[in-house]
């Protein structure tokens, strides 16, 4: 069973990029995620209910959004996203409320850095 996340709240992403292809690197191919192009240029690449939007540049996507809530969103945070942030440069900052309370974390990426941190609100 997974365990997923019930509110995800970005506090600050400043100059976040890494490569398209590590939202590829899982062996789990069922997991890999949609991309939809917008006619506005911006790109979203989606795993159900988890997404994350921004625009892709040549071989690098410059992210804007990240919402990694709901079915699925433990498996895609553990998966998909920390091992393509793991290939970031710039700032991701994120508050995660997982499972109805359980626990609540704040998520920090700097320049391909993860932490995680327990919070209380």
């Amino acid at each position: 069973m997974s365990y997923n996340c019930d509110t995800f709240i970005m506090k600050k992403i400043k100059n976040f990029i890494f490569p398209v292809d590590s939202l590829f690197k899982s062996d789990r191919s069922d997991w890999h995620p949609k991309r939809v192009n917008h006619d506005n240029g911006t790109t979203t690449f989606s795993f159900g209910e988890p997404s994350i939007s921004g625009k892709v540049e040549g071989e690098m996507f410059l992210c804007s959004e990240v919402d990694c809530c709901g079915e699925g969103s433990g498996f895609v945070m553990n998966e998909i996203l920390e091992p393509a942030f793991e290939d970031s440069v710039g700032t991701f900052i994120a508050s995660c409320v997982w499972e109805g309370g359980d626990s609540i974390n704040r998520l920090t990426v700097q320049n391909g850095n993860i932490s995680w941190e327990d919070i209380e609100i």
